[in-house]
């Protein structure tokens, strides 16, 4: 294989060790083109697992090789080009600084082999392992810490007003328009605007950082004594408690999440930025304001279309982050006062 290959590629425990699925028959059917590419690199692929995909349209198997080792075979349509160059240019930028997964093979065709960094990643591990979430949450502090320190190297556009404020629009739009079917009227729609007008400026202030985008515990994996991170082709400059932000308090942290975990892990950034962490704490607070109801609107959507339960179970515990989050500030406190009013019974 092109890129040499992986020094520890573990088979995963799930893939029973004498499984007999057709891989020929499964890649060349659906995945042509990685049937071709593990051909060129004179690989055989002993067996194969589909694995569900993200929210794009890239498409994923996991490949048992002889001998117990996998690999990831990754397949972009090619509506995703743009989305595979911008992964690899990341994947460069972060390569020394971050673990990232090796690339093993590429045919320059929308089809990649990649390092499989096994099928357990950081937020399910710290869901059923109490003892290893704070050692868990600071080894992630330390990869964004790292992600951070480094120049923008350009791949994408710095978050600015309008993709902060078309976040929050769409939230709006999917909890009031589509999820209760109940459209806020004017007066109430220039409440939510002048809160998501002020909160846009304000976190743009902050100090600027280079943010992974996409940080939390699904797109991390324990790996050799450290965090990997998958999933950083939408990497950007922002404010600098962008990717903790969106480790602490989302989906995979609400149910465990607690503030002594959640002030240790700031403290940790703190210590590696040289920053103090009462300002810091301030403005991962607002930062996480954005995201959570961004979130919101992400999960809303996905209920009213229809798109499976799990959504909506995390979709309660974020509406009651948001609720936790705004504050007394006049353009927050109008706001609180409309979202627990229509709000009333999903917050309960």
């Amino acid at each position: 294989m092109s890129g040499g290959a992986p020094s520890r590629m573990k088979r995963p425990s799930h893939l029973p060790p004498t499984l007999d699925a057709p891989p020929a028959a499964d890649l060349t059917a659906e995945f042509s083109g990685l049937a071709r590419l593990l051909k060129r690199t004179g690989c055989e692929p002993a067996a194969v697992e589909k694995l569900p995909g993200d929210v794009g349209r890239r498409r994923y198997l996991r490949i048992a090789l002889p001998g117990g080792a996998s690999v990831l075979g990754v397949a972009y349509p090619p509506e995703e080009s743009d989305s595979r160059r911008r992964w690899v240019a990341a994947r460069a930028a972060l390569d020394g600084h971050v673990r990232v997964p090796r690339i093993l093979a590429d045919d320059g065709e929308g089809h990649q082999l990649v390092e499989d960094l096994g099928s357990s990643d950081l937020a399910s591990r710290l869901a059923v392992q109490p003892e290893a979430r704070i050692g868990g949450l600071a080894d992630a502090v330390r990869a964004a810490s790292a992600i951070a320190a480094l120049p923008d190297p350009g791949i994408n556009p710095p978050f600015d007003f309008a993709l902060f404020r078309r976040e929050l629009e769409l939230a709006r739009e999917a909890v009031f328009d589509l999820l209760l079917a109940s459209p806020l009227s004017e007066g109430e729609r220039a409440v939510h605007d002048r809160w998501a007008d002020a909160l846009c400026r304000e976190i743009l202030a902050h100090p600027r950082a280079l943010a992974h985008r996409d940080f939390h515990g699904n797109n991390l994996f324990p790996f050799d004594g450290e965090v990997a991170a998958i999933d950083f082709q939408d990497m950007r400059s922002g404010p600098d408690t962008y990717d903790v932000a969106s480790l602490l308090w989302e989906r995979t942290t609400l149910d465990w999440m607690t503030p002594e975990l959640a002030r240790d892990a700031v403290g940790e950034l703190a210590a590696r930025r040289r920053l103090d962490a009462g300002d810091l704490a301030r403005r991962l607070d607002r930062v996480l304001l954005q995201r959570a109801w961004k979130v919101c609107g992400t999960f809303a959507r996905a209920v009213a279309q229809g798109r499976g339960p799990v959504y909506r179970q995390y979709l309660p515990g974020e509406l009651a982050l948001v609720r936790r989050l705004l504050s007394d500030a006049p353009a927050d406190a109008a706001f609180r006062g409309l979202f627990e009013a229509r709000l009333r019974s999903l917050l309960s």
